[in-house]
């Protein structure tokens, strides 16, 4: 029994050293997290452009949405007042099914905030895409569109990162 209070004590004096000493690990962890990100980011980046290499996302890049900076006729896809045609729809749609195995890896990332960042881009992204394929806006809207929710998913992803690293 003796040593089951030992035992106890001696969590709890561990425990309360580490929370009392937080300005002493926090910037490790930071390190430590950032080097998480870095992994993950890596890992998302490698799985889409193994699937922008796919017949679908290239037909799509090319004929309906911007998808890579290469992009021969971006120009003409953001300025299209053409609605989808179904045959495109469905390449759209296989294209959109292949992206989800990219979609899962960010639920690797060390935190719920940067987490949501990508959650929150792709709920806009379906929204963009299913608007498209539902015919409510055309390929150039769609295109500014998508645009937007990028730029805006970059500008949210710098202010998280700011925050969880304090600041800096």
């Amino acid at each position: 029994m003796k040593n089951i209070y030992r035992g106890v004590a001696m969590v709890a004096i561990l425990l309360s050293g580490c929370a009392s000493n937080t300005s002493l690990t926090k910037k490790p962890n930071s390190d430590i997290s950032i080097a998480k990100v870095n992994e993950v980011q890596k890992k998302i980046a490698s799985c889409v452009a193994e699937v922008n290499q796919s017949d679908d996302a290239k037909y799509v890049d090319e004929h309906i949405l911007v998808l890579t900076e290469k992009s021969a006729n971006a120009k003409e896809l953001f300025n299209s007042s053409d609605k989808i045609a179904s045959d495109q729809a469905v390449v759209l749609m296989r294209f959109k099914e292949s992206t989800l195995k990219c979609r899962t890896i960010a639920n690797e990332l060390p935190s719920p905030a940067l987490v949501a960042v990508y959650t929150n881009f792709y709920t806009n992204i379906d929204a963009v895409y299913k608007d498209l394929i539902d015919k409510r806006i055309t390929i150039g809207v769609a295109n500014q569109e998508r645009s937007m929710r990028i730029q805006y998913a970059k500008e949210r992803w710098v202010q998280i990162l700011k925050t969880e690293k304090g600041g800096s």
